[in-house]
């Protein structure tokens, strides 16, 4: 694997880390500053946006995001393309739990795109945005 597609890679699965780990500041350092993000039916602008909209996010909210078949489309010196499949797992109390969640199982499974950029010598993503869910849980 090339440089390039490493470093992507690790970014990508970096952001998702950071967000299940609630490490906002983290989260947006692997953001370009003004990166655009499609999220629940808003588009968030730069990085004050983000952040904003995830200090919103409930508290006891256990969440993961399990990135799989994570591929680069094209690539160049400055731009990488890349998609994957997110599957979401998520528990959501009003208090916080001392040990394991309950696995209710996958609320869905959907397709994210990722453009990333490159300034200077350090990749960041520059827009990120997702497909519809192709699979989702029922009540």
């Amino acid at each position: 694997m090339s440089d390039t597609l490493s470093t992507c890679t690790n970014r990508v699965m970096a952001f998702f880390r950071y967000l299940d780990e609630r490490d906002y500041p983290a989260l947006t350092d692997v953001m370009t500053q003004d990166a655009t993000w499609h999220r629940q039916g808003a588009v968030l602008q730069g990085h004050q946006q983000v952040h904003d909209a995830l200090m919103r996010r409930p508290q006891h909210m256990r969440i993961h995001h399990l990135i799989t078949n994570l591929v680069a489309d094209r690539y160049d010196r400055d731009t990488c393309v890349m998609r994957a499949y997110m599957i979401v797992v998520r528990h959501q109390s009003d208090t916080a739990l001392p040990g394991p969640a309950p696995l209710a199982g996958i609320e869905s499974i959907r397709t994210t795109h990722i453009d990333l950029k490159r300034v200077d010598t350090q990749w960041f993503i520059q827009t990120m945005r997702n497909d519809e869910p192709s699979f989702l849980a029922t009540a």
